[in-house]
């Protein structure tokens, strides 16, 4: 009988440091998934911040605040400037789903850019979609203040649906971001990053077509005077 109870009281020890070590095991495990999401989100703030330099440094090297007679522009795309921001807005019709004919609705992207001309201060986006027949909107937009630092905790968002408050002002740093629910970084990746890309890409587009443009009249009006000496 105490040749059992020695027994017994091993298994217990044994369970008891087992169950121990498991935990421990899976409290290390927990940390360091949670130091790679921190690591996966520093590397995205750092793409962030760089499309948003990338478009301060376009709009300086092609002095696009000052440039006029901008008319060439990404299809269904429009191109407004200020006196201190560059807009511009990606627009699709949606056709309905049957007969892919009729326009039902609207979906846009907006992107706002605050600028000296030098650097971007500020960025706001407005992403928007409304069904004419259902009668049903979407608006979410995004307050960038700091675009051009590595930090993006403190963009907020907000969100209406059918004219119903759903998010008000929502920073980005209070979105759940745990292994299990890794919102915050999906944020970044699946559509902070690509947005971003997207509105670089079309202000490279626009500035390097208008001063081909530039380029081509300049060398068309040099040709033909160079023919008119003969007149």
């Amino acid at each position: 009988m105490k040749k059992g109870l020695i027994i017994a009281v091993c298994l217990m020890l044994a369970v008891t440091v087992a169950g121990a070590q498991e935990k421990k095991e899976g409290q290390q495990e927990y940390k360091l998934s949670s130091q790679t999401l921190d690591q996966q989100g520093g590397a995205l703030d750092k793409q962030i911040a760089a499309y948003s330099v990338r478009m301060a440094e376009i709009i300086k090297k092609y002095n696009l605040l000052k440039t006029t007679g901008i008319r060439i522009i990404p299809y269904q795309t429009t191109y407004v400037q200020g006196a201190d921001f560059i807009e511009m807005e990606k627009y699709s019709f949606i056709k309905d789903d049957i007969y892919n004919r009729d326009v039902v609705g609207v979906q846009s992207r907006k992107i706002k850019l605050y600028t000296n001309g030098d650097t971007i201060s500020k960025i706001d986006t407005e992403i928007y979609d409304h069904f004419y027949w259902a009668g049903t909107s979407n608006i979410v937009r995004i307050t960038d203040p700091s675009p051009t630092t590595e930090g993006t905790d403190d963009i907020v968002f907000t969100h209406v649906v059918n004219g119903k408050m759903f998010l008000e002002n929502k920073r980005l740093s209070d979105i759940k971001n745990t292994t299990a629910y890794p919102i915050r970084n999906e944020l970044k990746r699946e559509f902070l990053v690509p947005h971003l890309s997207y509105f670089m890409n079309s202000l490279l587009f626009i500035a390097e077509a208008y001063y081909k443009g530039m380029k081509d009249a300049e060398e068309g009006m040099t040709e033909y005077l160079k023919k008119a000496k003969k007149f």
